[in-house]
C-alpha cells in the first residue's frame, strides 16, 4: 500500500463503519446480502457454527467514503517580480489570465534608486500547463508573459521563445508632419529565469529611441493601408533594427496588398507607360533662361557663384559619353526595361514616377540586375559606362541612382536639396541610406524641361538674408535631351532645385541622377 493510501487510512475513524453489509428481515424469514445460511440474525458458515454479526471494511470503502482531508501546505510560488528603477519612477502591474495571488497586491510602485519585489502564488487546484498574462508598465505597451506549471507548459517574456526582452517607450512621433524625432525615451530590460521576473527600468539609448519611433511609424503605416507608405516605412524599420515580429507583420500585409494589385499606382500600369512614354511624343519648345534676383542689389543671394560652389550644365554630355544618338537609345531602353519588369517597379514619388528594382533599392547594382533581368543588357552596359564616366569626371563614387519618369507637362519634382548626410531631413517616406556625398550629376533624356534653382537663407544654408524681406534669387534653366547638370555639396547646401510643371503641353522625359559619394 503506497504512502498516499496509508495516509488516507490513518485519517478514517474506524469506530463507525464506512461501508457495511447489513442483515435484513422479511416475512418468510431472515436473509443476508452475503452468501451463507441465516438463523436468528446470524450467519452460519461451512462449520455450521453460528457467527456473531461483524462489519466488513474494504479498501474500496475507504477510498469512496473517506472525508475531505484538510491541508495546511502553502500555495506554490508562481514567480517573483523584482523591479529596479535607475532613472525614473513608475508603476508596474501584473494582469494574469488565470487567478494569481500576492500578499502585496497585483501592482507595485517603484521610486528612483529603489528595488521592489512581489511574490505571486498559484492557488491550489488551478488547471493547465501554464499561466499567461501581461505586464503593465506606465507609458509602455503591455508586455505578454507566460510561466509554466509543468514540462508541457511554456515560459517566456515579451513573446514565445524569449527569456530576455527589452521594451521601449517614447513620446508619440508626428512623422507624417515632418516633426523632429523624440530625443529621449525609456527602456525596460526584462529577464524571466529561475522563477524570478527581473525588471530594470532605465533611460533608452539614442539607437533605442530611433528603433522605438520607427516601430511606431511602421505601425501607423500598417494601420493606414497605403502600399507606398508601408513599403517605405518597412525599409526604414529594417535599417532601425525593429523587432522581427513587427517586420513580418508588415511584410504579410504587403503580400496581401500585392495580390489585390494595390502596388500598381495610378498612371504606373504598363498600358499607361506604353501610351505616354514614347519618343515620338517628346517636345522641344524654344525658350530662354530666366533670372529673378532679390530686389536688394547687394543681397548675398544674388552672387552668381559663392566660394566653393560648383554648378554646371553640360550640353550633349550623353552623346559625348555613349556616342551619337545615345540619348534616344537610352530613353527607349529604359522604357522597354520598365515595361518588361515586374509591375510595381515603377512607382509615384513627389509629382513624378521612379523606375527602380522591385524592392525599391536604388543602388547601381540593383538597377543593373533589373535591366539584365528585363533582357536589356545593352542598357545596363550604358548605365554602367555613364556611372563610370561620372566618377572619373566629377570625383567620388556613385552611391545611388534615381531614374525619374516625367510622363507629361503635369509632372513635376518638388524643390529640394539632395540628401547628402543623415544631418539633413528627408521626406517622411524617404528610405534612402544616407552617405556623405560630394555632388550630384543628372542626365536629361527626351523632352526639354525647365529646371528651377533657388537660393536659400534657411538654417541649413551658409547664405545670410539681406533683411526680413529678403526674397532670395530664382533662376529657370532649360535642360535639353542629352544635357547633364552637375552641382557639388557646397552648392547643394545653399540652394534647392526642382522641375516645375509646364504651363504648356509637354512630352515625356527621363532623368538619370547619380549621387556621388565621398571617396
Amino acid at each position: 500500500m503506497d504512502a498516499v493510501l496509508k495516509g488516507q487510512l490513518a485519517t478514517v475513524p474506524l469506530q463507525k463503519p464506512l461501508l457495511q453489509h447489513t442483515v435484513l428481515r422479511g416475512r418468510s424469514g431472515s436473509f443476508s446480502s452475503l452468501p451463507g445460511q441465516l438463523k436468528d440474525g446470524r450467519r452460519v458458515g461451512k462449520s455450521n457454527e453460528l457467527q456473531a454479526p461483524r462489519t466488513a471494511i474494504t479498501v474500496a470503502s475507504l477510498l469512496l467514503n473517506a472525508p475531505s482531508v484538510s491541508c495546511s501546505c502553502p500555495a506554490p510560488v508562481l514567480f517573483r517580480l523584482r523591479v529596479s528603477c535607475q532613472s525614473f519612477s513608475t508603476r508596474v502591474q501584473v494582469q494574469a489570465v488565470t487567478e494569481v495571488a500576492s500578499s502585496s497586491g497585483s501592482e507595485v510602485t517603484c521610486e528612483v534608486g529603489s528595488t521592489e519585489q512581489i511574490v505571486y502564488t498559484l492557488p491550489l487546484g488551478v488547471q493547465g500547463n501554464q499561466t499567461e498574462g501581461k505586464l503593465l508598465i506606465d507609458s509602455f505597451s503591455a508586455i505578454p508573459f507566460s510561466v509554466a506549471h509543468s514540462k508541457a507548459g511554456s515560459t517566456f517574456i515579451g513573446g514565445p521563445g524569449r527569456w530576455r526582452y527589452t521594451a521601449l517607450s517614447a513620446t508619440r512621433w508626428e512623422w507624417r508632419q515632418g516633426a523632429d524625432r523624440p530625443s529621449e525615451g525609456r527602456a525596460a530590460d526584462l529577464e524571466l529565469s529561475g522563477g524570478v521576473l527581473s525588471l530594470q527600468l532605465r533611460a533608452a539609448t539614442a539607437a533605442e529611441v530611433k528603433r522605438c519611433c520607427q516601430q511606431q511609424a511602421l505601425q501607423d503605416a500598417h494601420d493606414t493601408g497605403d502600399y507606398d507608405e508601408l513599403h517605405a516605412q518597412l525599409t526604414k524599420a529594417r535599417l532601425a533594427s525593429v523587432d522581427l515580429e513587427h517586420l513580418e507583420k508588415a511584410e504579410e500585409k504587403l503580400k496581401v496588398m500585392r495580390k489585390q494589385r494595390m502596388h500598381v499606382a495610378a498612371g504606373c500600369s504598363k498600358d499607361e507607360l506604353r501610351r505616354q512614354m514614347s519618343w515620338d511624343l517628346i517636345t522641344r519648345p524654344s525658350g530662354t533662361d530666366t533670372d529673378r534676383p532679390c530686389p536688394v542689389a547687394d543681397c548675398p543671394c544674388n552672387e552668381t557663384c559663392n566660394p566653393g560652389e560648383v554648378l554646371s550644365i553640360i550640353s550633349g554630355a550623353v552623346e559625348s559619353c555613349l556616342g551619337s544618338g545615345a540619348d534616344r537609345i537610352l530613353f527607349d531602353a529604359l522604357v522597354e526595361a520598365a515595361l518588361a519588369s515586374e509591375e510595381g517597379s515603377v512607382w509615384p514619388a513627389g509629382g513624378k514616377l521612379i523606375f527602380s528594382a522591385f524592392d525599391r533599392n536604388q543602388s547601381v547594382n540593383a538597377l543593373v540586375r533589373t535591366l539584365e533581368s528585363a533582357n536589356q543588357k545593352k542598357c545596363a552596359q550604358m548605365m554602367l559606362k555613364l556611372a563610370q564616366t561620372s566618377e572619373a569626371t566629377y570625383g567620388g563614387f556613385v552611391s545611388a541612382v534615381q531614374v525619374n519618369f516625367h510622363c507629361n507637362g503635369e509632372s513635376f519634382h518638388d524643390q529640394h536639396r539632395d540628401v547628402y548626410s543623415a544631418k539633413q531631413r528627408a521626406g517622411p517616406n524617404c528610405a534612402c541610406s544616407f552617405k556623405e556625398c560630394v555632388g550630384t550629376v543628372c542626365y536629361s533624356l527626351g523632352s526639354s524641361r525647365l529646371c528651377r534653382l533657388c537660393s536659400m537663407v534657411d538654417s541649413f544654408s551658409n547664405l545670410k538674408p539681406c533683411g526680413d524681406q529678403c526674397q532670395g534669387r530664382e533662376e529657370n534653366r532649360w535642360l535639353q535631351s542629352g544635357d547633364a547638370m552637375f552641382f557639388n555639396a557646397k552648392w547643394n547646401q545653399n540652394h534647392t532645385h526642382g522641375i516645375p510643371k509646364m504651363p504648356d503641353e509637354a512630352g515625356p522625359r527621363i532623368s538619370v541622377a547619380f549621387l556621388l559619394g565621398a571617396s
